[in-house]
């Protein structure tokens, strides 16, 4: 529980620190340029924070749902209004799959995976795992704004 809690710190520093980034930027780049990147940050935020939630509140799927869906208009905000709704989108099913995923990690009998296997499957390294990608694709992101 407190590994988790720390991942989630630690990537929302990060978060935290390319949004206003990209806000104080959002003129200096074209609207595609934009665009991939608020779809790449809008789906792996609303993806890892919501399996990051089920995980640490194991009942409340609704929550991370709206919290993919929320994360996903506040990334869509940095866009032109026709593109806004692909952010509120991207949240939305990324925030979809962060639940189903933090689902299965609780309960690997949803998809039938065998009793064996579940003992095997250590409930620390895929999270760890998707906080250290989720960091490497924000630096990268960060690589791609510097001037």
């Amino acid at each position: 529980m407190l590994f988790i809690l720390l991942l989630s710190s630690w990537n929302g520093v990060e978060l935290y620190r390319i949004y206003h980034l990209l806000k104080k930027k959002q003129l200096l780049f074209d609207d595609h340029f934009t665009l991939v990147i608020c779809m790449t940050i809008t789906m792996l935020t609303s993806f890892l924070f919501s399996m990051y939630l089920i995980l640490l509140f194991p009942g409340f799927y609704g929550a991370s749902l709206l919290f993919g869906t929320w994360s996903g208009w506040n990334f869509g905000k940095l866009l032109r209004n026709p593109a806004q709704l692909n952010g509120l989108y991207n949240g939305a099913i990324g925030g979809a799959m962060g639940t189903m995923l933090g689902a299965v990690l609780q309960n690997p009998a949803l998809c039938r995976i065998p009793v064996e296997s579940a003992a095997a499957m250590d409930l620390a390294a895929i999270p760890f795992a998707a906080a250290c990608f989720y960091a490497c694709i924000l630096l990268s992101i960060r690589y791609s704004l510097r001037m």
